[in-house]
């Protein structure tokens, strides 16, 4: 499960490089402040095409059409990636293991249960019965 939500991350983290990768471009190649050349960049990357800062040279025209064409690719494999996660029960899974990892976190005083057969659920009962709080451990998955 770690694996997994670690393996979401990295389309964002080649966002992030895309979008460095863009301010550097433009600061070194046509030598853009700071603020201009995130702007060029975001707006190259969004393919929304407002103006440009200044009028681009050729190297730099060639490194924005890199710059998009990249973007394309990343935000399409950013997307599948998303989509695949949620689509596949990964992202209700992960909500799932939170939620029981809170409820444990808060637990003092309480009984763990090993098994939930016959025997394990005569002594659920009765613990309960008695104000116990228990945790169960099963590795059944029809009996969970």
């Amino acid at each position: 499960m770690r694996k997994r939500i670690r393996f979401i991350y990295f389309p964002f983290i080649i966002i992030s490089l895309l979008l460095i990768i863009g301010v550097a471009g433009f600061m070194l190649i046509e030598g853009f402040d700071f603020w201009d050349a995130i702007y060029m960049t975001v707006i190259t990357v969004t393919t929304v095409g407002f103006n440009e800062v200044k009028p681009l040279s050729l190297e730099g025209r060639m490194f924005t059409i890199c710059l998009i064409l990249g973007s394309f690719g990343t935000f399409a494999y950013t997307i599948t990636e998303v989509t695949k996660y949620v689509v596949d029960g990964e992202f209700r899974r992960l909500l799932l293991h939170i939620r029981v990892d809170r409820s444990i976190n808060k637990l003092k005083n309480h009984t763990i249960l090993c098994g939930y057969g016959r025997n394990g659920r005569q002594a659920y009962q009765t613990l309960t019965e008695n104000g116990v709080t228990c945790v169960v451990v099963e590795k059944d998955k029809a009996i969970i």
